[in-house]
């Protein structure tokens, strides 16, 4: 599997990277993220050209890491949003210019606790 995000106006890209896919993908909605030492709660979403797209998850072997779950989206990576801990299950409305938003072209995360799967129906 190969991850290809040029530079764009959500984020910075990140050139050619190479996975070895032990999963199918599936959808995710929300991540969990260690930082500084504190487990925060993101929403996640793919973007591209024309806003959200699907963000997906799968398991894979990363050369540095081994086997971790390679989050991904559409043509301009992922685009995140923190919530806060009092309201988990804020809706975000996605902006590219939004000051609280952050775009990153993929992420790989260790555990698949750390993934929100989007539910059925």
């Amino acid at each position: 599997m190969v991850i290809d995000v040029e530079d764009n106006p959500n984020c910075d890209g990140c050139g050619v990277m190479r996975f070895a896919a032990q999963s199918l993908p599936r959808r995710l909605t929300h991540l969990w993220l260690e930082e500084d030492g504190q487990r925060l709660h993101y929403a996640v979403t793919g973007w591209g050209p024309d806003g959200p797209a699907p963000a997906r998850a799968r398991r894979v072997m990363d050369s540095g890491d081994g086997t971790c779950w390679l989050v991904e989206g559409g043509d301009w990576g992922l685009r995140l949003a923190r919530l806060p801990d009092d309201d988990p299950d804020q809706t975000v409305e996605w902006q590219l210019d939004h000051p609280q938003q952050t775009g990153q072209p993929f992420l790989t995360v260790d555990s698949e606790e750390a993934i929100g799967w989007q539910r059925a129906g």
